[in-house]
């Protein structure tokens, strides 16, 4: 019987020593808990405010700095879940497209889905994400899937109400 217990205790070990290893990795790859956002007040830019030069579209030639493209993979590697051969369509970087604006000392990349890529089989609903990615690869802040535009301040009245704070010190 001490045999068997041992037995079965190493294959406990074993078992546990797979999980944590395994773990491990996973931890490895970069990834972040879901709802990690970073930094708050980094401010994203408006990725539309201006008209964007499409790389790949034509045969002209195009120099790319070394650090956009990191940039770029990193945000890839933490939006995307690793690659397996059953990875659907909308799962692939592929099927995305990516616009990246530089701002001093950070690059800011916008994901969003490409509507043409997989045909009927991908109907996009709040998909897409935002990073801050440093110089160095670092990412400063993300915010994934859709999130609510800033409501516009009234001007100087809403509703007969007057902008400010309440004269009884903001109780309701």
């Amino acid at each position: 019987m001490p045999r068997l217990t041992s037995a079965i205790r190493c294959g406990g070990l074993t078992l546990v020593g797979g999980a944590l290893l395994l773990v491990g990795c996973l931890r490895g790859q970069g990834t972040r808990p879901p709802d990690w956002e970073g930094d708050r007040s980094i401010a994203f830019p408006a990725f539309y405010a201006q008209s964007a030069v499409q790389v790949g579209a034509d045969t002209k030639a195009y120099e790319l700095d070394g650090r956009l493209l990191h940039a770029v993979q990193v945000a890839m590697e933490d939006f995307f879940p690793a690659r397996s051969k059953d990875t659907p369509c909308w799962g692939t970087p592929e099927a995305y497209r990516y616009r990246v604006i530089r701002q001093g000392d950070l690059f800011f990349i916008l994901i969003h889905e490409d509507p043409d890529a997989c045909g009927d089989t991908f109907i996009g609903v709040d998909t897409g994400a935002r990073y801050a990615v440093s110089l160095d690869g670092r990412i400063l802040r993300r915010s994934v899937g859709a999130e609510p535009a800033p409501l516009p301040v009234p001007s100087e009245m809403d509703a007969g109400v007057l902008e400010g704070p309440p004269s009884d010190g903001g109780a309701p």
